[in-house]
């Protein structure tokens, strides 16, 4: 197994600011290096495309470096496919940089343990491999962004691009522009994991949050490993004195996940027609990741 080569605090306080020229990066490229992108994989096809468009963000900010995209498991390019694919571009090294919103098994094992076979196979040397994104302060400013863009619909403003906050709009136009919010409740739902570090991450990362916002009650809860789950996090929200419950998964890309909570806040809405119920969009391939992404690997490079 390829380890990453430095455990991040979950803040990422050395991590370079965005906007920080990025020599090391051009450097690697003359060395024949390529960054690799590992997303976790889905069998949605949306997600599987965000994945892909959040490499070409990174690609367009660093036109000079080669960037290359694909997956853990369930969509193509896997991660062998991918290195196959450099290795016939005459690359001889790469820079792993798992797409993953905390460290756990996926970070330091699977992936590093299925990028090692591949590389052996194609004799491409792996030069090292950068941290999770945790509660670095540009996540946890994204995090607040998909919030805003929910009680902003009081004032009128449309829903976002390609992700309705409403739960259902029947009508075929969005059915929560101009409603008023009220006192809000913020439910954040995490992936999950059996890593109690990571669990600790995404409920450290809910406290950042609500530090800048003023919400009458928060909880989070998780999709697995961590507790409360989902239905139990969504039956506690469902007794808090607020009039408004604003449901924000704490995911990267669309996926089941995100369809299997957005069914469950829909019963939610029929349950308890007392509160309004709204489910924010997940991150996104958003340019403000890619300069993460970035950062991480010409901060991984110069170690």
């Amino acid at each position: 197994m390829i380890a990453p080569e430095a455990e991040h605090s979950p803040n990422h306080q050395n991590t370079p600011e965005s906007g920080h020229p990025r020599q090391n990066l051009c450097a690697f490229r003359e060395e024949f290096g390529s960054v690799l992108v590992v997303g976790h994989g889905t069998r949605n096809p949306s997600g599987a495309r965000q994945l892909l468009e959040l490499v070409s963000h990174m690609q367009a900010k660093e036109p000079n470096v080669h960037i290359y995209g694909c997956f853990l498991e369930l969509a193509e390019p896997t991660i062998e496919q991918a290195i196959e694919r450099l290795h016939g571009l005459g690359i001889r090294k790469i820079l792993v940089v798992p797409v993953l919103l905390f460290t756990a098994a996926h970070a330091l094992q699977d992936i590093p343990d299925a990028v090692a076979v591949a590389a052996k196979m194609f004799g491409i040397e792996v030069v090292g491999q950068t941290g999770s994104l945790g509660t670095h302060e540009s996540v946890v400013a994204l995090s607040q962004a998909r919030y805003s863009e929910v009680t902003c619909l009081e004032r009128g403003c449309v829903c976002p691009e390609n992700g309705c906050a409403q739960v259902q709009c029947p009508s075929g136009r969005c059915e929560g522009q101009g409603k008023r919010m009220g006192r809000i409740g913020l439910a954040m739902v995490g992936r999950g994991t059996s890593d109690p570090l990571a669990l600790d991450h995404m409920r450290q990362l809910t406290q950042l949050k609500i530090k800048q916002l003023s919400t009458v009650a928060h909880q989070t809860g998780f999709f697995a490993g961590g507790k409360p789950n989902v239905d139990g996090l969504l039956e506690e929200a469902s007794q808090w004195e607020c009039d408004t419950v604003l449901v924000q998964p704490h995911l990267l890309f669309e996926g089941e996940l995100i369809e299997q909570l957005r069914s469950k806040v829909r019963q939610c809405q029929l349950q308890f027609p007392d509160k309004q119920w709204f489910v924010s969009r997940t991150l996104g391939a958003d340019p403000k990741l890619a300069d993460v992404f970035l950062a991480l690997a010409s901060e991984q490079l110069q170690r």
